[in-house]
C-alpha cells in the first residue's frame, strides 16, 4: 500500500530561521552589489567668480578634453580648422583618481560641449549632465 505523508507545517521557529536567513543573504547580496556602484560625478558647476567647473570620469584615459560651442573652443578646433587642438580645453586630473576636471569662464547662456578621450579618440557625452 502506498502511503502519502502528508507535509507537516513549518515550526515558527524554523520559519523565523528561514526568513533571517534569507534576509541575510539578501543583505550580503546587496553589499557586494553596491561595491560595483560608482559615485556619481556632478554635473558642471557655477562658481561665484562666472567659471564653470566641469568633471568628467575616465580612470583608464590619457587625456581629456572639454570641447564645446563657445568661441574660444570651437569643438576643440574641429570646427574652424578640422583638426583636433589637443591643448583647447584640456582638463586634469592631478590626484590620479580618474576624474578629469576644469574650469573655464563661460558667460550665461546655454552651451554644448562633449569629451574627447585621448587625443579626440573617442567623443562622449556628458553622463551627470544628458
Amino acid at each position: 500500500m502506498n502511503r502519502h505523508r502528508r507535509p507537516r507545517p513549518l515550526r515558527p521557529a524554523t520559519l523565523r530561521l528561514a526568513v533571517l536567513g534569507l534576509a541575510a543573504l539578501l543583505l550580503l547580496g546587496g553589499c557586494g552589489y553596491m561595491r560595483v556602484i560608482r559615485t556619481r560625478v556632478p554635473p558642471p558647476k557655477r562658481l561665484d567668480d562666472g567659471l564653470v567647473r566641469f568633471f568628467y570620469e575616465a580612470p583608464q584615459a590619457k587625456h581629456v578634453n572639454l570641447c564645446g560651442n563657445w568661441d574660444e573652443n570651437d569643438w576643440c578646433g574641429t570646427r574652424g580648422t578640422g583638426r583636433f587642438d589637443h591643448e583647447l580645453g584640456a582638463m586634469q586630473d592631478d590626484d590620479g583618481d580618474g576624474i578629469w576636471e576644469i574650469e573655464i569662464h563661460l558667460e550665461p547662456g546655454r552651451y554644448e560641449y562633449k569629451y574627447a578621450v585621448d587625443w579626440g579618440m573617442r567623443w562622449e557625452q556628458d553622463p551627470s549632465n544628458p
